[in-house]
This record gives structure tokens, C-alpha cells and sequence, in this order.
């Protein structure tokens, strides 16, 4: 779980900085994406917590947020295709491979503690 949460902080960093590079649209609503990556790092820190207090309460608040970010990641790549950001395309695919498989294994872990409680 440390280095789901670790690599998933990184990657929210490294999706904003792409959508940074390539402001020359309105499809790229900043605010709204800064909000919901920002609310991501924040379950990612929640994620890093659960690791030494094994409680499914400070499981859910990472899975509710990368739930909302792979909505908003497979927006991205869609109209970074259209548009042809190259660059926005690749980092959020990447992005958004990695995001499904750290939220199928942290889903996983959730029910793991779920049954254990």
C-alpha cells in the first residue's frame, strides 16, 4: 500500500504539470481537475495512515477519489487524442492504466480489513 499511495501521489503531480503544459484549450478546466487530484493527494496521505492503523474507514476516502479521478483521466485522454497533445495523451494513459489496477488492489485490501473487522 506504501507504494501504491507513493506512486499514485506522483503520478497526480505529474498529471497536473501535463495539463499545465498544455492550457490552449477550454476543455481544460484546471480548477475543477486541481480539485479532484488535490482531493486524491489527500487520500493517497489517508491510504499512507491505514497502513499502521488497519481500519477500512481511512480505505474509503482514496477509492471514492480515484473513482472520480479515472472519470476525469479518461476525459483527459480522449480530448488529449482529439487534440493531439501527445504528451497529455501518454501521461494520462499512463495514468490511467496504473490508477485501475492501484484501485482494483486497494478495493482488494478494503475488503480484506472489511472482513477482518
Amino acid at each position: 500500500m506504501l507504494i501504491i499511495a507513493v506512486l499514485d501521489t506522483i503520478l497526480d503531480v505529474l498529471g497536473i504539470v501535463a495539463l499545465c503544459l498544455e492550457l490552449k484549450s477550454w476543455k481544460c478546466d484546471i480548477e475543477t481537475t486541481s480539485l479532484i487530484y488535490g482531493f486524491h493527494l489527500i487520500g493517497c496521505m489517508i491510504l499512507l495512515v491505514s497502513i499502521w492503523e488497519q481500519k477500512p474507514e481511512f480505505i474509503t476516502p482514496y477509492m471514492m477519489s480515484a473513482v472520480f479521478r479515472v472519470i476525469k483521466v479518461v476525459r483527459f485522454t480522449i480530448y488529449a487524442f482529439i487534440d493531439a497533445w501527445l504528451f497529455v495523451a501518454i501521461i494520462h494513459s499512463i495514468i490511467l492504466i496504473f490508477g485501475l489496477v492501484f484501485l482494483v488492489c486497494v478495493y482488494f485490501w478494503y475488503s480484506k480489513l472489511k472482513n477482518e473487522s
